[in-house]
């Protein structure tokens, strides 16, 4: 009886977990959403001038061609780098950035397993003048999917070329909550429903 009940146990928690996973992956296919909407921005090094720094993650753009010191994060030089805090692990599959256009900044995401910050997105210039959506300087809707997803709870962005004269004016981090959290989730509904028996 004992091995009756452990089996149908199993099998219920396994059950959970799949439907779990399942759920997550329905999620990153049609229901991804800006991970990095409403989320804390901080200045990690160098300087920051102009707009506060959650307008970085305010789901607002400036209107294509805005003149870079206007309603924007501005500075100069490269030694200038930005951390938004995810709220926990999420899986980051995408991104929008609207910055100066005619220089190049970085992304990072920070690797779980050894807390190191390692490269994710290298944004080029865009055509026009002033501040410019990419990956599509005309669409501030269209997401740059990474070739592979990543597991992190915080990305940092910054310059690492261009003129010496940089800003941000929106930073999105597109994707879905981690499939083990949503597991959890899910584990934690069988949970209640068993107790409710």
């Amino acid at each position: 009886m004992k091995q009756s009940l452990v089996a149908t146990s199993m099998a219920a928690v396994m059950s959970a977990v799949m439907s779990a996973v399942v759920a997550s992956h329905a999620l990153a296919d049609g229901g991804i959403q800006n991970l990095a909407l409403g989320r804390d921005a901080s200045l990690v090094s160098g300087v920051s001038n102009g707009a506060a720094l959650s307008t970085l993650t305010d789901g607002i753009f400036r209107p294509a061609g805005t003149q870079w010191q206007n309603g924007t994060v501005w500075w100069g030089g490269t030694g200038s780098v930005f951390e938004i805090d995810l709220g926990g692990t999420v899986e980051v599959m995408g991104a929008i950035v609207q910055a100066d256009n005619n220089d190049t900044y970085r992304m990072w995401y920070r690797d779980l397993g050894t807390g190191n910050y390692l490269e994710l997105w290298t944004i080029g210039t865009a055509g026009g003048a002033g501040m410019r959506t990419r990956p599509n300087a005309v669409d501030n809707g269209q997401i740059l999917f990474f070739d592979s997803s990543v597991f992190t709870d915080s990305i940092r962005i910054g310059a690492i070329g261009g003129d010496g004269s940089y800003s941000l004016s929106e930073v999105q981090a597109w994707g879905v909550p981690a499939p083990g959290a949503v597991a959890l989730l899910g584990l934690a509904g069988l949970g209640a429903g068993r107790r409710r028996r």
